[in-house]
């Protein structure tokens, strides 16, 4: 009798899956389409951070370290559910994904491009400074920003460049904080789209 390999934690089928492919809206604001049992529940990344819905792809270090970076960058990403959004998207199929990454032409997937940029940010603050990058000060996190905005970092290696990490993160969590007419709304500016979206969230493909 053969061994039975043991169960993929990422391909593995949960009580909670995700709907891969449709938008809705709730509420007036996006949402993610989550299929609990045999029924579709719709919920904003925001929600899914709140109800501390499981992560698929990203680890909890990982997620911890995309909200902290991505907060600093754009304030108000980690309370919109950046991380959960970025892991939701990690798990979508190529033509339904909507990070950035897809439209700057990068091949998926797309797990490996986070990952390693990850821990190179994690290993150049630690290096820099000799703490944890949730261990920064606020000026200590903006004069790591300013750099990565321009060139890598000391200790930044075996990862993509900084800037174009920089880059692909904060278009990330612009497009989680105030990518809707309803976030535009709160910041009290009009939304003046070329062609005005019949939705909230508006899919770039």
């Amino acid at each position: 009798m053969k061994n039975k390999q043991p169960p993929d934690p990422i391909r593995e089928k949960k009580s909670l899956k995700i709907s891969r492919r449709h938008f809705s809206q709730a509420g007036g604001a996006f949402t993610l389409a989550f299929l609990l049992g045999d029924r579709n529940i719709n919920l904003t990344p925001a929600q899914a951070k709140t109800q501390k819905i499981p992560l698929q792809l990203l680890n909890p270090h990982q997620a911890a370290l995309i909200d902290l970076l991505g907060d600093s960058i754009a304030p108000g990403a980690k309370a919109a559910g950046l991380s959960h959004y970025i892991d939701h998207q990690l798990s979508s199929t190529a033509p339904d994904n909507l990070l950035i990454l897809k439209y700057l032409r990068v091949n998926p997937p797309f797990e490996g491009f986070y990952s390693s940029a990850l821990m190179a940010f994690d290993k150049a603050i630690n290096q820099r400074f000799a703490k944890n990058p949730a261990e920064l000060t606020s000026d200590q996190m903006a004069e790591f920003i300013t750099i990565m905005m321009t060139e890598n970092p000391e200790g930044w290696s075996s990862a993509p460049p900084a800037p174009f990490f920089y880059f692909v993160l904060r278009s990330d969590a612009i497009d989680v904080t105030y990518g809707t007419m309803a976030a535009f709304d709160s910041l009290d500016i009009p939304y003046m789209a070329h062609i005005e979206p019949d939705h909230e969230w508006a899919d770039r493909s």
